[in-house]
């Protein structure tokens, strides 16, 4: 009943603001879990960092799950050792965490904030309710998240 009336909310708020506030993924997500990878294809260029994943791509990181046509994994050194810095996804992108989805065009996932940002004719599946947007920026640590640009839903009666 909460959504439903948030959505009312929104709906009552003048066509210029074009953004609304959505929880995701509720929180609390582990940033420093191991991140499991699976793809068709494997591309690795040891001199920029740089690991290209291609083909029915699926990443999971505790409860997170990104799959994605292509991923680019981005590396960065600190004390000789290397890390993940940032995931960025592109073709039919779909995040789940938790019981919320997201699908989009384009994702980049920065490992370090927890932090998620979802283009391209984004759909936000939550209980039953989808929302649409733009844009999704979600921070995955606190769940809190924000659907902008000609934001769209519709109410059950």
């Amino acid at each position: 009943m909460l959504r439903v009336l948030v959505f009312l909310a929104v709906l009552a708020l003048p066509v210029s603001a074009q953004e609304t506030q959505v929880g995701f993924g509720g929180g609390g997500h582990d940033a420093s879990a191991p991140v499991e990878v699976a793809a068709d294809n494997l591309e690795v260029d040891q001199a920029t960092g740089r690991a290209t994943l291609t083909g029915n791509v699926v990443i999971a990181q505790g409860t997170l799950r990104l799959s994605a046509g292509t991923v680019t994994v981005d590396y960065t050194t600190e004390g000789g050792n290397r890390r993940i810095e940032r995931l960025n996804a592109a073709g039919d992108v779909l995040i789940v965490a938790g019981q919320d989805a997201a699908e989009g065009q384009e994702a980049t996932y920065l490992l370090d904030s927890s932090e998620i940002l979802l283009s391209g004719d984004v759909v936000v599946t939550q209980d039953g309710v989808t929302l649409a947007g733009d844009r999704l920026a979600v921070n995955l640590a606190t769940g809190s998240g924000t659907v902008s640009g000609r934001v769209r839903t519709t109410l059950q009666p």
